[in-house]
C-alpha cells in the first residue's frame, strides 16, 4: 500500500473540513441547487413559501422538516430571494434565547422573539442602533413594569451581569439587557416556570404590546426603506425543541399549544413570520395549517432516492452525488461515483447523514482512492449509532417500512415516533402524498428482527 503523500493528508483535512454540517449560503460554491436544477425532486418548499409572501400583507406560515435534512440552508435561499427584491429578512435562531428542553409558553416565547427582533433592528442593515425610537422599547418596559415583573428583578439582574430598573428591564443595548430575560429563560427553568405563571394573567395585554412593538418597528422600517418593503422575520430551531424521557410528553403537549391553541397571538400585523415546526406536530395535530391565513404546513422532506417500490430515483440520487463532488473539487481523488452512489442509497436522502458518511470515509483513507471496504467499515460506524433496536421498536418500524405510513396506533406512543424521526431512524418523503420509510442502514436489520420476534411470541403463545 503506497502511503499517504503530505498533498494527501491536506486533501483529505480540506475535504474533511468541507463536509462539516453547517447551514450554507446560497453564493457558497459548496451550495447545490436541489429544488431549482432538480425538477424531478418535486415541489420547492421555498417558493412555495415566497409566494405566499408575495400575495399578501402579512402572513404566518409553518415550517416542518427532520434535523439535518437542509432546512436551514434552504431558508437562508428564501432570504437571499426576498432581500433580492429589497426586502428585510430577519432571521432568529430561537435555540439562543429559550431552554430546549423545558415546557415552552407563549408569554416566554413572544418576549424572547420580541427581544430578539429589535436586537436584530440595531444592524445598520436595519436601522441602526439610533434608528428605532427608545419609545418603543420604554413603552414596553412600562408594561413589564406595569404586571409587576419587578418582583423578579434582582434575579434578572444576577443572571444578565447588568444594572435593572424597577421594570426589571436594563437599559443596555444587547437584548440579554434589553429584555432582562434571554437567559433566565434559558439557563434556569424553576426562574422560568415562575414567570409562565405571573403572566398568565396578562396574556392579553403581552400580546397587544407586543404587536405595537412589532407594528413600531415595521414602520420605521417602511420610513426608512419605503411604504413597500416586504418584512419577513423567520423563527428558526424551533423543531429541535424536544424534551427527555422524563418530561418528553409535557414538553411536546406544550409545543402543540403553542401553535395550536395561540395561532392569532403568533400572527404579527403588518409581518410575515415563518416559525419551524416539529415534525411529530403534522402527526400530533392534523390539519394545523387551517389554523393560520397562510393555509398549509410546509414540509422538507428527505431527498427521494427511491420510490415506495424500491425503484431508484435518478434525480435524488444525481443531486446528492453531485453535492458530494461540490464539497471538493477533488472529491473523485478519494471516491469512485459507485462508491459514492453506494452512499447515496445508504443515506436515505438525509443529506447530514451523507457528509457524515464521507467524514468517516475520509478518517478511515489509508490510500487514494479508498478501497470499498473503507465504505463498509463507514457505513457499519453509522450502523451501530442506530442500534440495538428494542423488540417492540422493532414491530413498529417494520410496520412503517412495509406501510410508508407513521402507523401512530395511539398518541400516547406520539414520544417514541418523534424519536424515530430525530434519530433519523424514520425518514419523510414527497412524491404526491407524503410518506415514510425506515432508514435504509437498519432496515433489513428491522424487518429480519420484527420477524424473529412475531415467530419467538406466536411459539410462546402456542406453548402457553
Amino acid at each position: 500500500m503506497t502511503p499517504l503523500t503530505a498533498e494527501d493528508r491536506l486533501f483529505l483535512k480540506e475535504f474533511y473540513r468541507a463536509v462539516m454540517d453547517a447551514p450554507l449560503s446560497p453564493d457558497d460554491p459548496r451550495y447545490v441547487r436541489l429544488y431549482e436544477d432538480h425538477d424531478a425532486l418535486g415541489v420547492d418548499p421555498v417558493e412555495l413559501l415566497e409566494q405566499t409572501i408575495s400575495y399578501v400583507d402579512d402572513s404566518v406560515q409553518l415550517l416542518a422538516g427532520f434535523r439535518g435534512i437542509g432546512k436551514s440552508t434552504e431558508l437562508r435561499r428564501l432570504q437571499k430571494r426576498i432581500e433580492s427584491a429589497d426586502g428585510k429578512v430577519v432571521l432568529i435562531d430561537i435555540a439562543q434565547y429559550i431552554n430546549m428542553s423545558t415546557p415552552i409558553d407563549v408569554s416566554d416565547f413572544l418576549m424572547s422573539i420580541t427581544g430578539a427582533f429589535g436586537m436584530a433592528l440595531e444592524d445598520d442593515k436595519f436601522l441602526g442602533k439610533s434608528g428605532l425610537d427608545e419609545s418603543v422599547w420604554e413603552r414596553f418596559r412600562s408594561f413589564l413594569g406595569s404586571i409587576k415583573l419587578s418582583e423578579f428583578s434582582a434575579e434578572i439582574a444576577a443572571k444578565a451581569k447588568t444594572d435593572v430598573d424597577v421594570a426589571g428591564i436594563s437599559k443596555g443595548a444587547e437584548v440579554s439587557a434589553k429584555l432582562g430575560l434571554k437567559g433566565s429563560f434559558k439557563e434556569d427553568p424553576i426562574f422560568k416556570e415562575r414567570v409562565q405563571k405571573h403572566m398568565a394573567g396578562h396574556l392579553g395585554g403581552l400580546v397587544v404590546e407586543v404587536h405595537k412593538f412589532f407594528e413600531e418597528c415595521i414602520k420605521a422600517l417602511r420610513k426608512k426603506y419605503g411604504n413597500g418593503v416586504k418584512v419577513l422575520m423567520i423563527v428558526d430551531s424551533i423543531e429541535q425543541i424536544r424534551g427527555t424521557f422524563t418530561n418528553g410528553t409535557e414538553v411536546q403537549a406544550s409545543v402543540e399549544n403553542l401553535f395550536a391553541m395561540h395561532a392569532a397571538e403568533l400572527r404579527i400585523p403588518g409581518l410575515h413570520v415563518i416559525y419551524t415546526i416539529p415534525p411529530f406536530l403534522k402527526v400530533r395535530y392534523p390539519n394545523l395549517g387551517s389554523l393560520y391565513p397562510a393555509g398549509a404546513v410546509q414540509m422538507f422532506p428527505a431527498i427521494k432516492i427511491k420510490d415506495k417500490n424500491d425503484n431508484v430515483a435518478t434525480s435524488g440520487k444525481d443531486a446528492l452525488v453531485e453535492l458530494i463532488k461540490k464539497r471538493h473539487s477533488r472529491a473523485t481523488h478519494l471516491l469512485s461515483d459507485a462508491q459514492m452512489e453506494r452512499m447515496v442509497a445508504e443515506s436515505g436522502g438525509h443529506l447530514r447523514n451523507l457528509l457524515r458518511m464521507v467524514a468517516e470515509v475520509i478518517r478511515r483513507a489509508k490510500k487514494l482512492p479508498v478501497d470499498d471496504w473503507v465504505i463498509t467499515q463507514a457505513l457499519d460506524q453509522m450502523r451501530t449509532e442506530l442500534l440495538p433496536i428494542a423488540e417492540n421498536d422493532a414491530l413498529w418500524l417494520a410496520q412503517i417500512a412495509i406501510t410508508h405510513k407513521a402507523a401512530l396506533e395511539d398518541q400516547s406512543n406520539l414520544i417514541q415516533l418523534a424519536r424515530f424521526f430525530d434519530t433519523n431512524m424514520v425518514l419523510c418523503y414527497r412524491n404526491g402524498p407524503e410518506w415514510y420509510d425506515v432508514h435504509p442502514l437498519i432496515r433489513g436489520h428491522v424487518l429480519q428482527l420484527a420477524k424473529e420476534v412475531q415467530a419467538a411470541r406466536a411459539a410462546k403463545k402456542e406453548h402457553g
